[in-house]
């Protein structure tokens, strides 16, 4: 029987009999990990704190018969309040449901991705950041960690890094200043103004230490928060997600 020890986050769980779960763990060096944890619906059960759902734990799993299996884990910290409300629950079930979908890329990519999530936890629990501001950071960054980085350093065609209006096509990836946009219109692009350009490149470019340490709203936070849902939808070859429709019903 194989062992390994590794930290991760319950971010989905399916009911299996009476007493099992499966979970799907993020881990922070496989991506995301199905587990069968036996018996955890029982009181007695010592690991049941560590496997609720959106409790960050240290695991040791068992590997057998080609699945893991819980042997032990200890919780490190547990997000129980996102639980607890239902628009905060519907939109971690969305990145949940995204991530799952996810190919990540390499190792590095999955501890990027759990402290991106972890990180969303910690001011959803906190109430300290806007959950639509959350939420595009969270699509325009998922995209960039798993190979889907859009091009917004300057226009595409002639490099000019900044005009008055900009135009973003999510289809491409791509921005066009006004004098190329003119000249060769894009299809689908929206105009952006400078605040919303700024965001986005502070999103996808800066360091993930300041990540958070912007703000948006009004218009300008309508225009982010659609450009980055339809960027994730169309490079991930997505129409819809469930839980994004349902989390969009209740804003």
């Amino acid at each position: 029987m194989q062992l390994t020890t590794v930290s991760g986050l319950v971010i989905r769980e399916r009911q299996s009999g009476d007493n099992d779960k499966f979970l799907d763990i993020l881990t922070e060096t496989d991506g995301v990990v199905e587990v069968m944890a036996k018996g955890v619906k029982k009181y007695t059960c010592p690991f049941a704190a560590a496997s609720q759902l959106y409790a960050y734990s240290r695991f040791c799993l068992s590997y057998r018969r080609g699945r893991y299996y819980i042997d032990s884990a200890e919780p490190v910290k547990i997000f129980y309040s996102v639980r607890e409300e239902l628009e905060r629950f519907s939109l971690v079930s969305y990145f949940s449901e995204v991530i799952s979908f996810c190919q990540f890329p390499d190792k590095e990519n999955s501890r990027d991705i759990l402290r991106l999530f972890l990180n969303i936890l910690h001011y959803l629990t906190e109430g300290t950041r806007e959950m639509s501001l959350l939420k595009s950071i969270f699509e325009l960054r998922l995209m960039s960690e798993t190979g889907h980085m859009p091009d917004v350093v300057g226009c595409s065609v002639c490099r000019q890094y900044q005009t008055d209006k900009m135009y973003f096509s999510a289809a491409k990836g791509n921005l066009y200043c006004e004098n190329c946009y003119s000249a060769h219109p894009e299809h689908g692009a929206v105009c952006i103004g400078p605040s919303v350009l700024h965001a986005v490149r502070h999103i996808v470019l800066t360091d993930f230490d300041r990540l958070f340490n912007f703000k948006l709203s009004g218009d300008s936070m309508t225009v982010l928060s659609d450009i980055s849902e339809q960027y994730l939808l169309i490079h991930l070859g997505r129409s819809r997600f469930k839980t994004l429709d349902f989390y969009n019903s209740l804003c």
